[in-house]
């Protein structure tokens, strides 16, 4: 009976030693907890994303000031593309909802029609031999197609 006793008195000290050290460990003041403020500031920048446009000629020269903006996940935004006299942009607007990642477009600006009653032309862009005829469509980041 003292033998049974004794067993059980060191298995009951090997299982329930260790998990009230943990539980002391845990508890202790000694390990740093984070001020609310921070996690508050952390939550927000995890829902904050960028919205970039470039604005560029057809040789990839700058044709206007790049646009930047942090907008939260669920955002509408909609930009007019800058006007450049003797350019037609390929968007006049870029608009969309913003989704939970960063988003960027390219507007490329191309010379306008000599004739102001010839109506405006993009230059299209050939096949190139991609899958399903996807050469001519804007595709931005992000975006996937199978």
């Amino acid at each position: 009976m003292k033998k049974a006793f004794a067993i059980l008195l060191a298995l009951s000290v090997l299982f329930l030693l260790p998990g009230l050290a943990l539980n002391s460990a845990v508890d202790s003041p000694e390990i740093p907890q984070p001020p609310r403020e921070i996690e508050e500031i952390i939550e927000e920048l995890q829902t904050i994303y960028r919205l970039t446009i470039y604005y560029i000629y057809l040789d990839g020269t700058t044709a206007a000031p790049t646009y930047t903006e942090q907008l939260e996940a669920g955002t509408e935004y909609s930009v007019t593309s800058p006007e450049i006299p003797g350019y037609t942009p390929s968007m006049y607007v870029v608009t969309g909802i913003m989704p939970a990642r960063d988003v960027e477009y390219t507007v490329i600006y191309i010379p306008a029609p000599d004739d102001p009653d010839q109506p405006e032309s993009f230059m299209t862009i050939e096949d190139y031999e991609t899958p399903l005829g996807l050469g001519a469509t804007v595709m931005n980041v992000g975006i996937c197609v199978e």
